[in-house]
């Protein structure tokens, strides 16, 4: 049985409660690093959107 562990410990925000823990934690350092909230909410809707197209052609 594989372990799981969670790669981000905070609570998620509005841009960060529906992308992955991988892509949450890359965006809170996009954030501490001073990139804007209208780029990351940029990011997380192409991040959703590979997402969703990866499941389709699954």
């Amino acid at each position: 049985m594989g372990i799981r562990h969670r790669l981000t410990d905070s609570e998620r925000d509005d841009l960060t409660k529906d992308v992955d823990d991988l892509d949450a934690v890359y965006m809170e350092k996009l954030r501490k690093d001073g990139i804007s909230e209208d780029l990351l909410a940029q990011f997380r809707d192409l991040t959703l959107e590979l997402e969703k197209d990866k499941d389709k052609d699954e």
